[in-house]
């Protein structure tokens, strides 16, 4: 089993989240952020603000990090661990997730993504799964489609 300490672990954690923050933000900009003249917000303001917590949130971890050093040296991680398993397994699926959005479009890749993840923490049971996934799919298309007019990311063949 693979061992290393909080403070190792944490500055990887802050230098990773800043990159994905600093992204985040960065794509956001292309989609537009603040208010549209006619009302409302413009689709790149929410995830520029989630860009920006997650930056924050980087920083924070950076600055408890190099002012805790001591402690955080002396806190033993078990990275190998099986509970670890699963989450480095959905860490993946997210990945995969991502890139598949930009070309199936969201709809589709939710439709995939929602019953495996539902699969990889342990749901069996077919019917709920199809639930969700519909009940999620439809409630994406209410709020963001019908009432907020978002344009999410659509199949490339469209």
């Amino acid at each position: 089993m693979y061992m290393t300490n909080m403070k190792k672990c944490n500055y990887v954690i802050s230098v990773v989240a800043a990159l994905l923050g600093g992204g985040i933000l960065l794509a956001a900009a292309k989609l537009g952020i603040g208010f549209k003249a006619k009302g409302g917000i413009r689709a790149g303001t929410w995830p520029a603000i989630m860009g920006g917590i997650l930056l924050a949130a980087a920083v924070c971890l950076l600055c408890m990090t190099v002012f805790n050093r001591k402690k955080y040296e002396e806190m033993e991680v078990a990275l190998a661990l099986p509970a670890n398993m699963r989450v480095y397994i959905l860490m993946g699926i997210f990945a995969v997730y991502c890139i598949i959005a930009e070309t199936a479009g969201m709809y589709l890749s939710a439709a995939v993504l929602i019953p495996t993840v539902m699969t990889v923490v342990g749901e069996r049971n077919g019917k709920k799964m199809a639930a969700v996934t519909a009940g999620t799919l439809l409630g994406i298309f209410v709020i963001f489609g019908l009432i907020l007019g978002t344009r999410l990311p659509e199949p490339i063949w469209i």
